[in-house]
């Protein structure tokens, strides 16, 4: 979705766009050579640190080995490293930030044969040296122009359940604003939005959600922003215009713990509901106020336990999201973490925690120097980077029991406090009957055992039987 905003401003002043999504294109490579013929004004690469590198440094090495058209780098991680991306020699601009408006001067750049080199928030080789120009100005989302849908089969990107509640329907990716004003330490929002949250206005936002319904049946809203709910008086206008216009919708979004204890009225609470809401996403990340503090993220554990109380009351849904293997967390402070997810589960055993993630620094933050300090070695060159994540590297600071700890916190995780509803298919009871043991070790601690083959054992008899 993000190449289709930054196709916008190019659709708009009357470029011809391609869009080729690698995941959606069996025969992509096919499909980039055919383009390629065409000598395009250049190929625009978008990817985040990790695996995608793999695929977009495949796809630039297509063109540079079968044309000479110019290849174009931009997301996350070319943000946040703009020198060592345009140190590649599969890379030939670099662009800084949110890409609508630097791809679009490039593109009039190139077709008018004149330099690029003074475009904000672009990077470019000269002579052999690398240089670029730091995004200083965000643009205002009320004035983008609308996403060129069109430009995909839309039906690759819709869901066919609701992420809110998990029924039947048309569910897609939704975007109404940027940046957070938050500074978690190991989020890329402080570098690459400089902790600037802006929102597109209500009028819009729900403008585009009845686009959405009318010309593609969508009735199920992923809003995946960074932070939805940081301007209160937005949330509440957008609410009440769904209600309005009776949409009839369901939205799953992002919330903060401190936003439903400190600034979240039941009466909003309500509305939020009433409106399609069903559903909030939270990152917890750790029940130690030790790595809480080291993380900053400004909550505290009884806030935390008053949300999943209050969202419980109110009939909103939660998801809470986890992360284990920091720099200086102990096995005492993973087990708080245990303990905070236990209790939380007490409260509400229908809230849904996944498996914890595990830590992984990334460029741009502040958890990545202390990981440095702590002894982590970060890759040097863009290829390296293709290789990064937490299946890969292993972080000095997390020992070969606290890897197992938390393989086994993760493959426990799901029998934790089930529900005691009765059910007659034997595999929820039995998962019931094994979930006491889990709650019994969970309590005590009792995290370092050979839990992983026997749950493997029993979702493969499970999946054998039942499919």
């Amino acid at each position: 979705m993000s190449l289709l905003s930054v196709a916008a401003p190019l659709v708009k002043n009357g470029f011809s766009v391609k869009i080729i999504d690698q995941r959606a294109d069996d025969n992509w490579k096919e499909t980039l050579l055919k383009e390629l013929k065409e000598k395009p004004l250049f190929l625009g690469v978008s990817s985040k640190t990790g695996k995608q590198i793999m695929n977009a440094l495949e796809a630039s090495k297509i063109a540079k080995e079968n044309s000479s058209v110019p290849v174009v780098w931009g997301g996350v991680h070319p943000s946040l490293l703009p020198e060592e991306t345009l140190r590649s020699e599969n890379v030939d601009f670099v662009i800084i930030g949110e890409g609508e408006f630097p791809a679009l001067k490039l593109a009039e750049a190139i077709k008018n044969n004149q330099s690029p080199e003074n475009i904000e928030g672009l990077g470019y080789k000269k002579y052999g040296k690398v240089f670029y120009n730091p995004q200083k100005t965000f643009v205002n989302l009320d004035e983008l122009p609308d996403i060129p849908y069109h430009l995909v089969n839309i039906n690759d990107y819709i869901d066919n359940f609701s992420f809110a509640s998990g029924k039947p329907g048309r569910n897609i990716a939704f975007y109404t604003s940027r940046g957070c004003p938050h500074r978690c330490g190991f989020c890329y929002n402080k570098e690459f939005n400089k902790r600037k949250w802006r929102g597109e206005s209500a009028e819009k936002l729900v403008g585009r959600m009845k686009k959405m319904i009318s010309d593609y049946g969508i009735n199920a809203f992923e809003i995946e922003d960074d932070e939805f709910f940081v301007d209160m008086n937005r949330a509440k206008k957008v609410c009440e215009l769904i209600l309005k216009d009776k949409l009839n919708i369901e939205i799953f979004t992002t919330c903060r713990i401190n936003y439903v204890d400190q600034r979240m009225d039941d009466e909003l609470l309500k509305l939020c509901l009433k409106a399609g809401f069903k559903s909030l996403a939270f990152g917890v990340e750790s029940g130690s106020p030790k790595i809480q503090e080291l993380m900053s993220k400004d909550i505290t554990n009884d806030q935390v336990f008053r949300t999943v109380k209050r969202l419980k009351d109110a009939g909103i849904g939660s998801k809470h999201y986890f992360i284990l293997g920091t720099p200086t967390e102990t096995i005492e402070d993973i087990y708080k973490t245990t303990d905070i997810i236990q209790k939380m589960k007490q409260i509400d055993n229908k809230i849904i925690i996944p498996e914890c993630r595990i830590f992984t620094p990334y460029p741009g933050t502040e958890l990545y120097a202390v990981a440095k300090v702590n002894g982590f070695k970060p890759p040097k060159k863009l290829e390296e980077w293709a290789f990064y994540d937490f299946k890969t590297v292993k972080m000095p600071w997390v020992t070969k029991k606290i890897r197992k700890i938390i393989e086994n916190i993760n493959y426990s995780i799901r029998y934790l406090e089930m529900e005691s509803e009765s059910s007659r298919k034997w595999y929820f009871r039995l998962g019931r009957i094994y979930g006491q043991t889990v709650n019994y070790r969970w309590k005590k601690h009792l995290l370092y055992f050979p839990e992983k083959s026997l749950i493997k054992s029993f979702l493969k008899i499970k999946r054998k039987i039942y499919g």
